[in-house]
């Protein structure tokens, strides 16, 4: 028994965080599977993201009738905000070294959390993240047979950026250490599309380890947004086409708006002035094109053509100005020339003023 309690002991805290919106049909079975988990100590966070259901009263009931080892945390948005929202929530609620995230409509294996815990106490170096595969189950929890691999690496922060990090490991199979939240401060509060927020400050941070076995069944069922695009009648599937191309680049405006930020807010040892120079480009310009596209699909034309000619006509001038800079750098030579004579004649002037 003493010997349990020691090793319980330096065991470290982790954050199961459980987040929801509007999942009353699969909810129940992701809760089950979070208070199923075999490691300990371990905080259950149930968020749910101001649901119109019975998802939060699903969620309620099931905490206050719990009596098993883990301790439980609640938290829930009057209003739907988004997927940020309640991540920050839980790193201000929960006080766990490691985060292992869940989808609502998703099911966690019993030893999912223990076998991510042992993976990052062995690591040989540090790391900022674990991923795990997932293996694909229907609406009723059937079996589909699929394994999916989400080990895919991006040697450089700019073909990471570029892609958004696609394959390696969504939110779904993904654990984070505490720092993914300290170091860059709070998500915003509307990202939705938290992946690949999170996976740029990972690879700020010194990467992650990847376990190839599957700990997730991930859930196929008509309201994913991959299922969007389902053949179907021209008409209908021209009608998801559009709605899931403004719902895709409208999130991706704040995905990009996040890691905008986090990549300008602090240095990372890891990466050179270079790498992150060049990501940061990446950056704007996938931001950039998300907005127009946003824009064109949803049939916002607040911004009109003029406007957007306007400004690439600006970007044109200030592009050529810069590369005939670079030509014939003489250019830029007389110019610091020209600026340095004003501020002479700046400066005197003052001097004259004062002196009166």
């Amino acid at each position: 028994m003493r010997q349990i309690e020691t090793e319980q002991k330096h065991k470290p805290t982790v954050a199961f965080v459980l987040y929801a919106y509007n999942e009353e049909r699969f909810i129940r079975e992701a809760v089950e599977s979070a208070f199923a988990q075999t490691y300990s100590p371990l905080e259950v966070v149930l968020s749910d993201d101001g649901s119109t259901d019975n998802t939060f009263k699903i969620v309620q009931e099931m905490a206050e009738a719990y009596q098993g080892p883990h301790k439980i945390i609640l938290n829930r948005n009057e209003r739907n905000i988004g997927i940020g929202s309640q991540l920050n929530a839980a790193y201000a609620k929960a006080q766990g070294v490691l985060f292992v995230l869940a989808n609502a409509d998703d099911i966690s294996y019993p030893n999912r959390v223990e076998k991510i815990v042992d993976a990052w106490l062995h690591a040989r170096t540090k790391v900022a993240a674990i991923t795990t595969e997932i293996v694909t189950i229907d609406e009723f929890g059937n079996l589909l047979g699929s394994h999916i691999q989400m080990d895919r690496e991006f040697q450089t922060l700019e073909d990471g950026v570029r892609n958004r990090f696609s394959g390696s490991g969504g939110a779904v199979c993904l654990a984070v250490t505490r720092e993914v939240f300290s170091y860059f401060g709070p998500l915003l509060p509307t990202l939705i599309l938290e992946d690949a927020a999170l996976h740029l400050r990972i690879k700020l941070l010194g990467g992650r380890i990847h376990l190839k076995e599957p700990l997730v069944k991930y859930r196929i069922h008509q309201n994913n947004i991959s299922q969007a695009y389902a053949v179907d009648a021209f008409d209908r599937w021209k009608e998801r086409f559009y709605r899931i191309g403004v719902w895709q680049r409208s999130e991706g405006v704040k995905a990009y708006t996040q890691m905008l930020a986090d990549i300008c807010s602090q240095s990372a040892e890891s990466w050179s002035d270079i790498d992150r120079s060049r990501a940061r480009w990446i950056v704007m310009e996938k931001l950039i094109e998300n907005e127009i596209l946003s824009r064109y699909y949803s049939g916002d034309r607040a911004v009109s053509l003029a406007h957007e000619w306007q400004t690439l006509w600006a970007w044109a001038k200030l592009l050529f100005k810069l590369s005939m800079k670079r030509i014939f750098p003489i250019l830029e030579y007389r110019s610091l020339r020209w600026n340095y004579r004003s501020a002479l004649k700046a400066s005197k002037y003052n001097q004259l003023g004062s002196v009166k």
